[in-house]
């Protein structure tokens, strides 16, 4: 049996007694055996040792023993001992293990076949998107997506927010930054996707760092000189709209087209600026980023514009799932998104 066998979830039926128990009763005597508990003890039986079933399932040692203490409570008798960490299977283990392999083979074939139909999804992928968006947070997925689905052919169109949201039914996915510029189709389904906090860089020797090395208001920034982003970035409107809750005019200096040119001139003495925390490099020894209006924060977003579900492509439905794969809003930049945000 090949050992790259994984976990499966439980099945169960609405009252619990799993799916052998037929409505007459007439099955409610055999042992109710989950599918994932016969992969789970395959694989111990292979590898003869539960913490490298747990390594190569990606779970914990503690999930894989209680799979283990369930199927032995549901078969009745003793299926393994141990021995200087080391598993034995019993007579009564050997012969389990034998459907064993049967159903973990089945479960592999079953995921093979569907890796085969997914492979055969063909056509095509229209994506618009931002310079940022297609420049900072797209290519990882779409690299997978790629590797995934290589009948598709993906085509990319970048241009500002409001331009693509005017133009959303030209596309199968619009990838926007929020707040959002314009007016989608009014059947289009707004997704929440990236999260992620706003900094401001300064130049570590700057008198912002060091003042506030923990983090600075918005209302001590009058008078500083402001390395913007061009008017359509999101980054922009959600520190303007910051700016104008606490009705303080934004500070103006220069306006450039891209993050990396904020970055540079931040770097060199030119302003300060803002910048989403995907952006920054990791590690720059002479620029400082700062919280902004701490310990909140000041928080922007990113969504996707996707057609009703009766409309949507099938390449359109595999991205969004690859995407949704990971449950809940993706949060970078390793700080909590406050509740609501």
């Amino acid at each position: 049996m090949s050992s790259s066998v994984d976990t499966i979830p439980d099945s169960h039926g609405r009252d619990g007694r799993g799916p052998g128990a037929g409505s007459g009763g007439e099955a409610s005597d055999l042992p109710d055996l989950q599918p994932s508990h016969l992969v789970t003890f395959a694989l111990v039986a292979e590898l003869g040792s539960v913490s490298l079933a747990a390594r190569r399932l990606h779970v914990v040692q503690a999930a894989v023993s209680a799979q283990l203490r369930r199927l032995r409570e549901a078969v009745g008798d003793p299926l393994c001992h141990f021995e200087q960490g080391h598993v034995h299977l019993t007579p009564a283990g050997e012969e389990l293990r034998k459907h064993a392999l049967r159903v973990a083979e089945g479960v592999a074939a079953a995921r093979e076949f569907a890796w085969r139909l997914q492979k055969r999804i063909e056509g095509r992928l229209r994506i618009a998107l931002t310079v940022t968006i297609g420049s900072y947070y797209l290519p990882c997925p779409l690299v997978a997506f790629q590797d995934r689905y290589p009948g598709i052919r993906v085509e990319i169109e970048t241009g500002s927010s409001r331009e693509i949201v005017g133009r959303a039914e030209d596309f199968d996915l619009v990838f926007v930054e929020e707040p959002l510029e314009g007016r989608p189709p009014p059947d289009y389904v707004r997704k929440p996707w990236i999260e992620e906090e706003i900094l401001l860089v300064t130049p570590r020797e700057s008198r912002l760092a060091r003042d506030f090395p923990k983090g600075v208001a918005l209302g001590h920034l009058p008078g500083e000189k402001v390395l913007w982003r061009e008017a359509d970035s999101g980054v922009r409107r959600a520190v303007e709209r910051a700016f104008s809750a606490l009705r303080i005019a934004p500070p103006g200096h220069v306006e450039l087209p891209s993050a990396q040119g904020v970055i540079e001139a931040a770097r060199a003495g030119l302003g300060i600026g803002f910048i989403a925390t995907s952006v920054l490099p990791e590690e720059d020894p002479g620029l400082a980023a700062l919280r902004i209006n701490p310990p909140e924060g000041l928080w922007w977003s990113l969504a996707i514009l996707a057609p009703p579900l009766a409309q949507r492509s099938a390449g359109a439905a595999a991205f969004l799932a690859l995407l949704e794969q990971s449950p809940g809003r993706m949060v970078r930049g390793g700080i909590p998104a406050p509740k609501g945000g």
